[in-house]
C-alpha cells in the first residue's frame, strides 16, 4: 500500500515513484518524496531489477495523463524593504532595525499575520580612490496572511521608511491538497482507460504496470512588484489598497509505462 499524499494506492509488484513537486511562476517552492513500493503478496522488498525487465519479453507503451483546474488564490505573501545611509555600517544598521524593530512588534499583533521574517544588510559607499564615504543599509520584511484579511484591514501598521517591493499571491497548502486529491483520481483513472484502449488496439489481452510516476504542480499568477511601491505608504497609512488574488492553475500529471499482453 503506497501513500501519495492522502492518495492512498494499493498495487501489489509495482514500483511506483511518487513526485509531489509544487512550483509556482516567479514563485517556487518544491518537495519530492520518491517511494519504492514493496511487493505486497509476499510481504518481502522486491529488488527493482525486476520491475526493470518486466516489460523486457513483451510489447510495451509509454503513457501520460493530466488533470488540472483552476484554484483561487487565498493567501499573499507581502515583501517590504527600507534604505538608508549613514556615516558608519553600525549607524546605518541601528537606523535599518529601529524600522523593522517597530513594525515587527506592530505585525506580532496581527493574527492573520504568519511567518514573519526579516534581514539586514550594509554595504559600502565608495568614492573616489575606493575610499568608503558612507554605508548603505538594506532591510527586508516579509509575511504572509489571507486574502480576505488583507481586503478588510485598512491599517497594517507597518513602520515610515518600508515600501512594498512585491506582492505574491498563491493558493494555501489546504486548499492545494483538497485539489489535488480529487485531481489525483482523475488523472489515474485518465492513465488506466488509455492502456486499455492502447493494450485494445493493439489486440492485446490486457497490460501490467511497470515503473509510473506522478507530478504535481501549480503554476500561480505573476507577482507584483515596484508598481505596488505606492500602495505601501497608503496601506501603513490606513488607507485601503484593494488586491487582485486571480487564480493558480494545479495539475496532476501520471506517467508510465505499461507492459501489454499476449
Amino acid at each position: 500500500m503506497l501513500v501519495c499524499g492522502s492518495i492512498i494506492v494499493a498495487m501489489p509488484e509495482l514500483q511506483i515513484d511518487c513526485y509531489f513537486t509544487f512550483t509556482r511562476t516567479h514563485m517556487k517552492l518544491s518537495n519530492t518524496l520518491r517511494i519504492a513500493l514493496f511487493s505486497t503478496s509476499v510481504g518481502l522488498l522486491a529488488p527493482s531489477v525486476a520491475f526493470a525487465d518486466l516489460c523486457e519479453k513483451t510489447p510495451a507503451v509509454n503513457l501520460s495523463a493530466i488533470s488540472s483546474e483552476e484554484v483561487d488564490n487565498d493567501m499573499v505573501r507581502l515583501n517590504w524593504q527600507v534604505q538608508i545611509q549613514a556615516g558608519t555600517a553600525n549607524e546605518a544598521m541601528n537606523a535599518i532595525n529601529t524600522v523593522l524593530e517597530k513594525s515587527i512588534n506592530n505585525l506580532s499583533k496581527n493574527k492573520d499575520i504568519s511567518k514573519l521574517k526579516n534581514n539586514i544588510q550594509t554595504y559600502p559607499q565608495y568614492g573616489k580612490n575606493n575610499v568608503i564615504q558612507s554605508w548603505q543599509g538594506v532591510g527586508s520584511l516579509t509575511f504572509e496572511m489571507p486574502v480576505q484579511a488583507l481586503k478588510t484591514q485598512k491599517n497594517l501598521n507597518v513602520a515610515e521608511g518600508l515600501t512594498l517591493s512585491n506582492l505574491e499571491y498563491f493558493p494555501s497548502e489546504n486548499r492545494i491538497e483538497q485539489s489535488r486529491e480529487k485531481l489525483l483520481q482523475s488523472a489515474m483513472k485518465e492513465f488506466q482507460n488509455k492502456a486499455n484502449i492502447a493494450a485494445k488496439g493493439f489486440g492485446k489481452t490486457g497490460y501490467t504496470l511497470g515503473e509510473v510516476s506522478i507530478n504535481d504542480e501549480n503554476q500561480g499568477p505573476p507577482s507584483y512588484p515596484r508598481m505596488y511601491a505606492a500602495s505601501a505608504d497608503m496601506m501603513s497609512k490606513g488607507m485601503e489598497v484593494a488586491p487582485a488574488a486571480g487564480s493558480s492553475k494545479v495539475s496532476v500529471s501520471v506517467n508510465g509505462r505499461v507492459c501489454l499482453k499476449p
